[in-house]
């Protein structure tokens, strides 16, 4: 059974996350059609033993114009809230499925860390 902890309107908003994780797909950029920008970006973010997380993250306004062309592999940190929603999936034999979308919706600024992509070792003359 869970314990649920009442709601403190005078508290800090519980749901506020900070990752620090590196881009590991193109950013997808994009409006919606009420004119708002918005950008998609999958983000890694390393844990113990060798493993990765990938979060897919939403930065809207100013937030999607700086992440927009971010390099893979750029390492960042995004802070905001973890939010879900629903929406339906068509499936290969026309079926409709409901699923839950879980994501990062960024909220603070991004900072891009002094970390750069590694890029391979420059060639040595022979």
């Amino acid at each position: 059974m869970r314990d649920f902890i009442p709601y403190d309107a005078e508290e800090q908003n519980p749901n506020v996350v900070e990752l620090n994780g590196y881009i590991c797909k193109p950013p997808v950029y994009r409006t919606t059609p009420f004119n708002r920008e918005i950008c998609d970006v999958l983000l890694a973010v390393n844990r113990g033993y060798n493993k990765s997380d990938y979060i897919p993250c939403i930065a809207w306004g100013r937030n999607a114009r700086f992440v927009r062309d971010a390099e893979v592999g750029l390492n960042v940190v995004i802070g905001g809230r973890i939010q879900s929603r629903k929406y339906n999936k068509k499936l290969d034999d026309d079926t409709i499925e409901e699923r839950v979308a879980y994501e990062l919706s960024v909220g603070q600024n991004l900072r891009r860390t002094l970390r750069r992509p590694k890029s391979p070792p420059p060639s040595t003359p022979k």
